[in-house]
C-alpha cells in the first residue's frame, strides 16, 4: 500500500472545526500544547522521531511530517483559528487505494482497537487515526505515552495487513 497525504479530505474537516475548541491560552514552560506547534516538534524529537514541521496547502494549519515502525505518518492540527491557536492533534497513516480498502477490513480493525480507528474514504483510500486533544498543555511524559501508543498502534497495523492480505482489484 502506498501512502498519501490526505490533505483535501482533511481540509473540509479542519475547517469546520468548532472555534470554542481552539486553545487560547499560551503554552506553558515544558507542555507540549497543539497551539504551539515547535512545542510538539520538540516532544517528538525528545522522544527519538524525526518531526518536519510544515502547513497544510489546503487550510494552511500546520502540520508535521514524522515516522515509526517503517511507516511515515503525518500530524494534523485541529480546532485551529486562522491557522494558529489550534486545540488538538490527529496523528494519520493514509494508504491509496490499492483495490482491498473496504469498510469491512476497517471495521475489522475498529472491533478490536482502542486507540486508534480506521477508515476508508470516499476516494477508497485507507487512513489510521489517533487523535489527541492538548487544551491545557500535556506534560513531556504524557506526550511520550501519547507517541508510544501511536508507535504501538503502527506496527498492530503492520501485524494486521500482514494477516488481513489485500487481494488487488
Amino acid at each position: 500500500m502506498k501512502r498519501i497525504a490526505m490533505a483535501v479530505a482533511m481540509g473540509i474537516v479542519a475547517t469546520a472545526s468548532p472555534s470554542w475548541a481552539a486553545d487560547a491560552d499560551p503554552c506553558g514552560d515544558g507542555l507540549v500544547c497543539a497551539s504551539d506547534p515547535q512545542s510538539v516538534v520538540r516532544a517528538l524529537q525528545a522522544e527519538g522521531y524525526k518531526a518536519a514541521l510544515d502547513k497544510s496547502k489546503t487550510t494552511g494549519n500546520p502540520l508535521i511530517e514524522s515516522a515509526a515502525n517503517g511507516y511515515n505518518f503525518t500530524i494534523f492540527f485541529y480546532e485551529c483559528e486562522q491557522a494558529k491557536k489550534c486545540g488538538s492533534l490527529q496523528f494519520q497513516l493514509s494508504f491509496e487505494d490499492d483495490g482491498g480498502n473496504t469498510p469491512e477490513l476497517a471495521n475489522k480493525w475498529n472491533k478490536d482497537k482502542r486507540f486508534s480507528q480506521m477508515s476508508v474514504w470516499d476516494d477508497h483510500s485507507l487512513a489510521l487515526a489517533y487523535d489527541v486533544t492538548t487544551v491545557g498543555g500535556l506534560n513531556q511524559k504524557n506526550f511520550a505515552d501519547v507517541i508510544d501508543w501511536w508507535a504501538v498502534m503502527l506496527g498492530e497495523a503492520a501485524k494486521f495487513f500482514k494477516e488481513n492480505p489485500v487481494k488487488g482489484k
